[in-house]
């Protein structure tokens, strides 16, 4: 049986059967990935939760993500061009989305590579930017708010 989740991803399901993500306001998350310049690796650019940004909550702690500190640089690094460190690119995710999350920092962040992991090869080849988005319990894909580069289009 083929789940209902690779059904979606290959999008063999009529768009308009998948719940829309929208930005401002949606109770859903948008998992974006792109290419750094002069890069074919997939890696993170953001793991946001539409509902909200800029929330009040815990400081950035980059003690807090010690462990999974190698990880975080091969799939979520800044790219260069960008001309931002590592730990203030992270900064800038923790306190504009994470804080919004509900989860606490480290769990944001592997959350967000876990997704990276499971859903960066499906991405197109072709473009340097892939967004997934997903219902705000994680548990179902949900169609993007705009549709460029996102997985749902990858395999069609």
């Amino acid at each position: 049986m083929v789940s209902p989740l690779l059904i979606l991803s290959l999008g063999l399901v009529n768009s308009s059967s998948v719940e829309q993500c929208a930005y401002p306001g949606g109770q859903c998350w948008e998992l974006k990935m792109q290419k750094c310049k002069g890069s074919q690796n997939w890696t993170l650019h953001g793991l946001w939760p539409e509902w909200g940004n800029g929330c009040e909550g815990p400081d950035f702690d980059m003690n807090a993500l010690r462990d999974i500190r190698q990880d975080l640089q091969s799939k979520w690094p800044s790219c260069p061009e960008y001309g931002e460190s590592e730990d203030e690119f992270w900064r800038h995710e923790w306190q504009k989305h994470g804080t919004c999350s509900g989860l606490n920092e480290l769990n944001y962040f592997q959350t967000a590579l876990r997704l990276h992991d499971q859903f960066a090869g499906q991405c197109s080849s072709e473009r340097s930017i892939c967004q997934v988005c997903f219902s705000k319990d994680l548990q179902s894909q949900e169609s993007c708010p705009s549709q460029l580069g996102s997985v749902s289009e990858v395999i069609v």
